[in-house]
């Protein structure tokens, strides 16, 4: 089985004269809760802080300039070791020459502010200045330092990263990082082991630390045989108690392609976002050593409390590894999450899974309005499902608790005939709902369900086109809705028909603008329940995949358009 192990981001090593020791202690089996961090006092690094001065300068950076001017727009310096060995103050820009090239690595010095930032950005008329790390560790680099900005680049190479942004003070709060309209591609590194390199990597260095008040937007990374795309490990959750988690990372409207193993993770995290992004062709590490045990997906969440993701698209996901390749993951030691609005479409593995282990219990996580289709591309896949769950990990198994799925549409189409709705490999424990509600599954063959009496099923369509349906409850099968029905008491108001979907094979990329919603006498059409009633501090939301606004506690659909 593939649940993971707690992630050891990598083994200590220096990182341009920084060193950064291993984050991850034994365990702290405490799953919520955040921690009292000291704020940050001096400056990290040693740096003190600037006395009070004129108003915050621009520095003009052109390396194609002849020669190294003072940093003015009409005298600009010329090369990244100027900006490395200057320190920058709150509110101080650093400006490269749009259509020039600047060789080396960026790592300038400095602390800003939330309100007052330092800001690298571009100025001029022309295609993004370009910041070509060559074999340096990284491209751009910022180690134990705050408040800081970076706009409008193309960030090429560097080694093991194109972005390295990492704290170096333990117990230390690191805070306010944007990152805006960068794209980030070709670091050199092959990966060899699980989380050695990464396009974009913001991580605590020490124990106690923290990363807080993270926005990527517009950000693309691609392109490289480093292991992953965007990594945001946020907070240090396994050595102390209560965990230490960062808060407020939001990554949005970015894209990650043709990358080893993951495209985007938040980890560590309180208050986690992904939305509107794309990832696809991740996975793509051949088969060595080097693609495991570690796993493949598209957007990921591990360790994330009150965690979302939304509106994004996941496709063509690999797995040489043979474990995961999907494409939305609640991962272990998760509490609160959302997965709603996605698409999430010919990947090798699942749609959307949870997970859980290391005796660890993962609750209260809703999965709604979804559109899936044409996922477990791989023959005899290990994970497969457009649902899947799984508890038994390799080492310690976990449990669930709370898992409510409703108002999605499947299509479903394996490689291999599975079941849509899996949860036969996972163990529930506790009093919260768990729930299979208002679904649709359009499925190519017989099997639906594979699950268990932990699970309350009601209110789905389900269809098979051109094969005999099939449903397992609690390690028995049934051939027909009617036996089902009547020996396990589920699915009372369910159906099986044609839910009559527009385009209903639908799997193109880019998220369908008319498929899957539901023709004028379809079945599912005001079917739904409110799957809140009887449930404390449920809701069914506000909108459908496709944005339109919910009916008022009744006269819903079934599936994901209303």
């Amino acid at each position: 089985m593939h649940i993971r192990s707690p992630i050891s981001r990598r083994p200590s090593h220096r990182v341009e004269g920084h060193l950064i020791v291993p984050a991850l202690l034994p365990i702290c089996l405490v799953l919520c809760g955040g921690a009292r961090q000291a704020d940050v006092g001096p400056l990290p690094n040693g740096l003190a802080p600037s006395p009070a001065g004129p108003a915050p300068a621009s520095f003009y950076v052109d390396c194609s300039a002849a020669s190294n001017g003072n940093g003015t727009e009409s005298r600009p310096w010329n090369s990244l070791a100027r900006v490395g060995s200057t320190t920058f103050r709150p509110g101080e820009r650093i400006l490269f020459n749009r259509g020039t090239t600047c060789k080396g690595i960026l790592e300038p010095l400095g602390s800003g502010t939330a309100t007052s930032p330092i800001v690298i950005d571009a100025y001029g008329a022309g295609p993004q200045p370009i910041i070509d790390g060559e074999m340096n560790t990284a491209a751009v680099q910022l180690v134990g330092q705050q408040g800081w900005e970076i706009d409008n680049l193309e960030i090429v190479g560097g080694d093991k990263y194109g972005i390295y942004i990492a704290g170096s003070a333990p117990n230390t709060a690191y805070r306010h990082f944007r990152l805006t309209n960068l794209n980030v591609h070709g670091a050199h590194y092959v990966s060899k082991v699980t989380n050695d390199s990464d396009e974009i990597l913001i991580t605590i260095g020490n124990t106690g630390e923290s990363i807080n008040d993270v926005v990527l937007d517009g950000v693309a990374a691609h392109d490289s045989k480093v292991n992953n795309g965007i990594f945001i490990e946020a907070g240090t959750p396994f050595n102390s108690s209560p965990p230490i988690l960062g808060k407020n990372i939001t990554i949005r409207n970015s894209t990650v392609y043709n990358i080893y193993e993951l495209g985007m993770t938040i980890f560590a995290a309180m208050y986690g976002l992904m939305e509107n992004n794309v990832v696809h062709n991740a996975g793509q590490c051949p088969p060595h050593p080097g693609c495991g045990p570690g796993a493949t997906g598209g957007l990921m969440d591990l360790y994330c409390h009150i965690c979302t993701m939304q509106d994004n698209e996941s496709y063509d996901i690999q797995d040489y590894s043979r474990w995961d390749g999907g494409d939305y993951d609640i991962d272990v030691w998760n509490v609160d999450n959302i997965v709603q609005y996605n698409y999430g479409h010919d990947s090798i593995g699942y749609c959307v899974s949870v997970f859980s282990a290391f005796n660890e219990v993962s609750f209260n996580h809703i999965i709604r309005y979804n559109v899936c289709s044409n996922n477990s591309r791989l023959a005899n896949s290990p994970d497969p499902g457009e649902i899947f769950m799984n508890t038994h990990g390799d080492d310690v198994s976990g449990t669930l608790d709370g898992i409510q799925v409703y108002n999605n549409t499947f299509y479903w189409n394996p490689a291999t005939p599975a079941p849509a709705f899996n949860t036969v490999n996972a163990s529930f424990v506790g009093t919260h709902a768990n729930l299979f509600k208002n679904n649709i599954v359009y499925s190519t063959v017989p099997d639906l369900v594979e699950t268990t009496s932990d699970f309350e099923l009601d209110n789905n369509v389900y269809w098979t086109a051109g094969a005999k349906p099939g449903w397992n409850f609690d390690g028995t099968d049934y051939v027909n809705l009617a036996s089902y029905q009547s020996a396990t008491g589920q699915d009372r108001h369910s159906k099986f028909t044609d839910p009559m979907l527009v385009s209903p094979s639908y799997h193109g990329v880019l998220r369908p603008a008319s498929a899957f919603t539901l023709l004028p006498r379809s079945p599912a059409l005001k079917a739904g329940a409110n799957v809140c009633d009887g449930i404390a501090d449920c809701s069914m939301g506000t909108r459908d995949f496709w944005g339109n606004p919910l009916p008022k506690d009744t006269g819903y659909n079934i599936g994901a358009w209303q």
